[in-house]
């Protein structure tokens, strides 16, 4: 097991990492937060699979459960609501913990509620996608999503703990490892030039599943992760760069109603966005291009919902919290491992850029 430490102005917390952990988690929490009386937020896919591994929580962390639906159209003011009934029903206190056990959806409500509940309580991850195990569950960025946005409401509360069994996604359907493969993918083009070299060498490793380099592959994004939100925890300017290929990807989500394409499944199509902007704005020297396109080449870019209407997309753009005062913030490459964020992007070269990706879907 690996233990990574996160450190914040909030203050620090351990990420472990490993197979077959799960295990040991009640033993950690029993000994750390001993006394505590905790809830479980989980949802029904989850609650359903791993329904008896729940019901050793329920008896050795004497737990109250409770399961929110499942999917990111769910990830509401409406869900988050039912978690705080929930929690006053069970009668937990400013000294209760929260644990979240799921997805990216699950920890970003669960982590708002527990920013809220009393006016803030600790709560632990433990992530069952790759998507959270890469990047959701570390550095304390909780929200719900709005009809007019993602991610809109919402709060940073960083967690007092992460427990990340890659044994939980023996269970995952392929379509949602393939969406958190993105997110981890993304770190190729801002963690360094070892990071991008790891990516493109073990690419189709990763993609496949294969064990010791995939644990690899979460450790390293986890590290980056960690060391850039040591330096700017709530966003104020090197953590925007995990924002790489967002711009377009909240954009795409939010045209399809958030239904019918996960988020990183949206990310992957933002990544290959994203280069090209770089290519078609200068940002990215000529010299480079080759090495980009080597490393996107294979890249599973899913199919879309149906065909997508280029001006409700950059419209979309503008709804985004990444936007500030009418313009677009987009993380573009700079170099192999290397990005930075710009607002001097002209509207011609993004909607260049989309017709070019979408050129497929639109009338000749």
């Amino acid at each position: 097991m690996q233990t990574i430490t996160v450190n914040t102005a909030s203050g620090a917390y351990p990420v472990f990492i490993g197979s077959g952990i799960a295990s040991e988690f009640p033993s950690y929490v029993n000994e750390r937060f001993k006394g505590r009386r905790c809830a479980l937020i989980t949802n029904p896919t989850i609650d359903g699979i791993y329904s008896s591994y729940i019901d050793v929580l329920k008896n050795e962390l004497n737990c109250v459960v409770h399961t929110i639906p499942d999917g990111e159209k769910y990830k509401t003011v409406e869900t988050w609501n039912g978690i705080i009934d929930a929690l006053i029903t069970f009668g937990l206190d400013r000294k209760s913990l929260l644990i979240a056990f799921g997805g990216g959806v699950v920890g970003d409500v669960v982590g708002f509620a527990a920013a809220c509940f009393m006016r803030g309580i600790d709560y632990v991850q433990i992530p069952t996608t790759l998507l959270a195990m890469v990047d959701s569950s570390v550095g304390g960025k909780t929200a719900v999503d709005h009809p007019l946005g993602k991610n809109l409401i919402g709060a940073f509360h960083q967690p007092a703990a992460v427990w990340a069994d890659v044994n939980f996604l023996e269970t995952l359907p392929r379509r949602q490892f393939i969406a958190g493969y993105a997110e981890a993918f993304k770190y190729a083009f801002l963690g360094g030039r070892a990071m991008f070299d790891f990516m493109e060498c073990n690419k189709a490793a990763v993609l496949g599943g294969g064990s010791d380099l995939l644990l690899e592959c979460i450790e390293r994004c986890v590290r980056i992760k960690a060391g850039i939100v040591a330096r700017d925890e709530r966003e104020a300017g090197v953590r925007a760069l995990l924002n790489f290929g967002h711009t377009f990807a909240h954009a795409l989500e939010r045209f399809y109603g958030f239904e019918g394409l996960l988020h990183g499944e949206a990310v992957l199509w933002g990544i290959a966005c994203a280069v090209s902007l770089a290519k078609e704005t200068g940002a990215l020297p000529r010299n480079y291009w080759g090495d980009f396109d080597e490393i996107l080449q294979g890249m599973p870019l899913p199919p879309l919902p149906s065909a997508p209407w280029i001006d409700e997309i950059y419209a979309a753009m503008f709804a985004d919290k990444k936007a500030e005062s009418g313009q677009l913030r987009f993380v573009m490459p700079v170099a192999p491992g290397e990005a930075e964020a710009s607002y001097a992007v002209g509207e011609e070269n993004v909607r260049q850029v989309l017709k070019e990706k979408f050129a497929h879907w639109l009338p000749e």
